[in-house]
């Protein structure tokens, strides 16, 4: 009678498949040194008639090996993605309480203060000009800057409206006008803002910072640290 094994093909255990769990309650799970004691019987209790091809054999070890080797090697990159992440989060903790240049239309004036920003363009302009708003919405200064060509264009609000008075402390939102051969069109602006706290993401996210304005920012939003 022939051993119920030898009619098993032995990369039967390379297949995906829930096992069930023992009593003990942990999952089983064939190791290499295993599964060459089960080739090892496999070949002594064989058919004499179909004899197992040694070159089949070393095959199949070869295959269990290459899986087992890509789930240790996943493991290790999970261990070394988890330790990143904690690393990373370390290090935007210390942000906490620094200001960040991060794209966003609304800052803060100090009393005797002053905005500082920049202007993101995509394209060149004939005509940028810089609009700045009250928390009410009403138009507080028009700044013109002339023409520019694309890239980082930085400018500074003195804290004055237009009718030469300082405007009132408070929060300002500021939007950039470019106007080219086929209009006028928003550009980005990012301005200094205070990171006031750190967001853990979940496992595959990535960290955002809470800000002074109220807005969350991914941390590969940050342009600068100030």
């Amino acid at each position: 009678m022939i051993n119920e094994m030898t009619r098993n093909d032995p990369l039967d255990f390379l297949q995906p498949k829930r096992e069930a769990p023992s009593k003990g309650g942990k999952k089983q799970e064939l190791g290499q040194s295993s599964f060459i004691k089960l080739m090892v019987a496999q070949m002594k209790n064989q058919d004499p008639t179909k004899p197992l091809d040694p070159n089949q054999f070393m095959s199949q070890l070869a295959q269990f090996s290459t899986v087992n080797g890509i789930l240790e090697l996943q493991k290790t990159v999970e261990s070394v993605a988890q330790g990143m992440v904690a690393d990373q989060s370390v290090r935007a903790a210390g942000l906490v309480g620094h200001e960040v240049l991060a794209e966003g239309g609304t800052a803060d004036l100090a009393t005797g203060g002053s905005v500082a920003g920049v202007v993101q363009l995509d394209a060149s302009t004939s005509d940028l000009t810089l609009k700045i708003y009250g928390d009410n919405g009403a138009l507080v200064r028009t700044l013109p800057m002339g023409s520019h060509q694309a890239g980082r264009v930085p400018f500074q609000w003195d804290g004055f409206a237009d009718d030469g008075a300082a405007a009132r402390p408070g929060r300002y939102r500021i939007v950039a006008e470019a106007a080219d051969q086929d209009g006028v069109h928003q550009a980005v602006v990012a301005l200094p803002q205070k990171v006031e706290s750190v967001a853990i993401p979940p496992p595959g996210g990535e960290l955002e910072l809470n800000l002074s304005s109220g807005a969350t920012i991914p941390l590969s939003g940050v342009q600068e640290i100030l």
